[in-house]
């Protein structure tokens, strides 16, 4: 019972905010300007303010882990690697493949996976997780582009990847430079006024009510009628198949607590809201990428439950 709570504890606040956000589009309480605008204010204000905070609250010497960071960059490079190699057997047409591997590897990891993580190990528990962000989120960016690129419809694609283009994503990236910000304060235990704590921890709350609000705002069944032979299996391999596959590997290598947490969240997140706009704006098959992260979201409330309630029981967490 208590393996019960707990995780109901962990998933069910997360999950009413997006339920909220798709009833008041539904009422028409918000459109699709405050969904836009409210996702940029997370991705370039409150959310790299959050990441700040957590990283320059942190002690880095005691929850730094080089294990933890080469085993999600390494299975995370596998993961790409093999549906690189499996997806266009299976899937027709260079945008779907293309949608379909994103997809697959790219998890909504800074929006639902961190709260999470907070959600199950309070703050200071969910420095693992938080820490992974500079290596993961500009991974994920990096290799979205290339493979996107690579997969392109249009006849007169370059194939050469934009190397350029993908360092500027990575400099420029809000998330990382809120994460690269707080290292230095972290590093030199600085503490902050409390006016200024007070300040930075208003704007870092903004960001898990809104972006799930803002979630649960664009969801859209309608997206889930086309497409279903792809997006149904790609929706069992991103919640089901490779969290069972990771989190083993990753229990047999010795992960546990707060670092096992890490890899859970990671890899049972749901795919990445930012999937569906680079699909879009790389054109790519964006009616699949929607439809998929349609479907991820939905079975995510079920999916990341039991897994942590299986995690928990074992007493692995």
């Amino acid at each position: 019972m208590e393996s019960l709570l707990f995780s109901l504890g962990c998933v069910l606040p997360l999950f009413v905010l997006i339920l909220i956000g798709y009833i008041l589009r539904r009422l028409g309480m918000i459109n699709d300007n405050f969904v836009s605008v409210g996702t940029k204010v997370v991705f370039n204000v409150s959310l790299p303010v959050q990441l700040f905070v957590q990283i320059a609250s942190s002690d880095l010497t005691n929850v730094f882990n080089p294990k933890l960071i080469l085993f999600s960059l390494i299975s995370t490079a596998i993961l790409i690697a093999l549906a690189w190699i499996l997806i266009p057997r299976f899937v027709k047409g260079k945008a779907k493949q293309g949608a379909s591997i994103q997809a697959l590897f790219r998890g909504n990891f800074a929006i639902l996976g961190v709260p999470l993580a907070i959600n199950m190990f309070g703050q200071e528990g969910a420095a693992p997780a938080s820490l992974l962000l500079p290596f993961i989120v500009p991974f994920y960016n990096a290799m979205a582009v290339v493979v996107l690129t690579i997969f392109s419809p249009e006849e007169n694609a370059s194939k050469k990847i934009p190397v350029k283009k993908i360092l500027k994503g990575i400099i420029t990236n809000p998330l990382i430079i809120g994460i690269v910000l707080g290292i230095p304060f972290a590093l030199c235990n600085v503490t902050f006024p409390s006016v200024v704590t007070k300040c930075l921890n208003s704007i870092a709350n903004l960001t898990t009510p809104l972006a799930l609000i803002c979630l649960g705002g664009q969801f859209s069944f309608k997206l889930a009628k086309a497409n279903l032979k792809i997006s149904i299996p790609i929706t069992i391999l991103k919640l089901v198949v490779i969290p069972a596959i990771m989190l083993s590997i990753a229990v047999a290598m010795g992960f546990r607590g707060g670092d096992l947490g890490a890899i859970f969240v990671l890899y049972s997140a749901p795919t990445a809201v930012a999937s569906y706009v680079m699909a879009k704006n790389m054109h790519s098959d964006d009616d699949l990428a929607g439809q998929i992260l349609v479907f991820t979201t939905f079975f995510s409330c079920f999916t990341l439950f039991l897994i942590l309630f299986i995690l928990r029981s074992l007493q692995l967490l």
